[in-house]
């Protein structure tokens, strides 16, 4: 991994051939034998601390030299899994007709269906909410890419007729919020034409844990203070 001279830079002994031994008995004790446990002491911990800097010295290499990725890779659900066009969504809107688009780019030009960039479905025309989608395209998050890494831009017709294609991650934080809103006001003005996507339970559930979810990344939003104003509401009873 790396070169001998680099990957153990303090692990070295000195080879000197013309080191010799003398022999010859001496006459008298030599005085480093004479404190011999208080050298052995100091030459151990020494010992130990050239090792464990090296150890460390070999670490800071290997971080330097290869790196360790730090990003963060967010896989979301694939909601069209958790979205059913099957008939028991026709039973959601009571005395409402339910149309599809069929399961193909095919079938749903042929049945007049609309391609929304807003709930990435084709949608019957009378469903489709033009203002809605200019709301959502208006912060410029919603470009779509035939590539992971967002290199190959597409127009919309290349969008409707692909099996997926790549956005980012604040386009379907986007996509939730504006879903919601689309999904208020178009209860609240009983629109005749509801589309499946903002009717269905499971969708709704999976927009709701993916936002709780991005909590987890950026700051510790558990630790930054907000304050909660106590307010009173009213309450519509049907009859």
């Amino acid at each position: 991994m790396f070169a001998q001279d680099e990957s153990n830079p303090c692990l070295r002994v000195s080879d000197d051939s013309s080191a010799t031994m003398d022999y010859a008995a001496p006459k008298s004790e030599p005085k480093w034998k004479a404190r011999p446990n208080k050298w052995s002491a100091f030459s151990s911990h020494f010992i130990l601390f050239v090792v464990t800097s090296c150890f460390w010295v070999g670490i800071f290499l290997l971080i330097t030299t290869h790196g360790f990725s730090t990003s963060i890779v967010e896989t979301t659900d694939n909601h069209s899994d958790k979205h059913h066009q099957s008939a028991e969504l026709s039973t959601l809107i009571t005395g409402a007709k339910y149309v599809t688009c069929g399961s193909s780019t095919e079938e749903a030009r042929k049945l007049g269906c609309k391609y929304d960039i807003l709930s990435n479905h084709w949608v019957p025309s009378p469903c489709m909410d033009q203002d809605a989608v200019d709301v959502y395209k208006a912060d410029g998050s919603w470009f779509g890419y035939a590539d992971e890494n967002r290199t190959q831009l597409l127009t919309i017709e290349d969008m409707s007729s692909l099996p997926f294609y790549y956005t980012n991650m604040r386009d379907h934080v986007l996509h939730c919020a504006s879903l919601w809103k689309k999904q208020y006001h178009e209860f609240f003005k009983q629109r005749k034409a509801l589309d499946s996507l903002i009717v269905d339970e499971h969708h709704t559930i999976h927009c709701a844990d993916f936002l709780i979810r991005m909590t987890q990344y950026g700051p510790d939003l558990a630790q930054i203070p907000i304050q909660v104003e106590v307010g009173y509401a009213g309450c519509h009873i049907r009859d």
